[in-house]
């Protein structure tokens, strides 16, 4: 699961923070939370020292007794891989911030823009962890993990409940499952071309919308664009 921790003194601003969160996440299938907070207290120390979880932290610079970048510092001691967003209006800190070493990835001021770019972070950050996440299946008593970013496409064996998966490198995976269960495991780089194939969005080369062709970026070639979907799919592209 995937948790947003935000820390805002403020509460009208904090379900603003909240609101743009859930309108990013809409689209992805995996399981999210987010923790809301006016004060550092124990519970989120607890978070902090949590293990196993993905955890993306939004931290405002004052906070009652204790200030964002000493949270920061606290999540750094025990932690250097979740992320960490600074939503403030205090930008002399932005020094004091890339300085200290704290590996956040945005400072962003509470100026008129301060939401589009808080939504494009939070669309980036999302981004990049999807890419990170494995479709997990078992075939003929085996265990496999196949990363979303490998994937280029995914394809229906005719008349059979069975999938061909196609990665970047050339391997094949088979997988007992139907075209429509995997469009909801999948994330939003992914799209249903044709009734029977997923392609990877990231992974197109070129689209020859007249012969309903897609080319990945490995050179291959598939001819599974059906003329229901063109619309769609250049719709997509384009705004993805």
């Amino acid at each position: 699961m995937l948790r947003f921790i935000i820390c805002e003194d403020n509460k009208d601003f904090l379900g603003r923070l909240s609101n743009i969160i859930n309108k990013v996440m809409m689209p992805y299938n995996f399981e999210y939370k987010i923790s809301k907070f006016t004060e550092y207290n124990k519970e989120v120390e607890e978070i902090i020292n949590r293990k196993y979880e993905q955890k993306v932290y939004v931290l405002d610079i004052e906070l009652g007794d204790i200030s964002g970048l000493e949270i920061a510092s606290e999540i750094r001691e025990h932690d250097l891989e979740s992320i960490i967003i600074f939503v403030t209006s205090h930008n002399e800190c932005k020094n004091d911030i890339f300085y200290s070493r704290l590996l956040a990835i945005d400072y962003i001021p509470k100026d008129r823009l301060w939401a589009d770019r808080f939504e494009n972070t939070i669309e980036y950050t999302v981004k990049a962890i999807n890419k990170r996440r494995v479709l997990s299946f078992e075939f003929n008593y085996n265990s496999y993990r196949v990363p979303f970013d490998d994937i280029l496409y995914i394809e229906k064996v005719q008349d059979n409940q069975k999938c061909i998966i196609n990665t970047e490198n050339g391997n094949q995976f088979e997988i007992i499952t139907t075209i429509s269960e995997l469009a909801k495991k999948l994330g939003p780089s992914f799209f249903q071309s044709h009734k029977s194939c997923i392609v990877n969005i990231e992974k197109i080369k070129k689209i020859n919308y007249a012969d309903n062709t897609i080319t990945f970026i490995n050179n291959e070639c598939v001819y599974l664009l059906s003329n229901r979907k063109k619309k769609q799919l250049r719709e997509y592209v384009a705004n993805y």
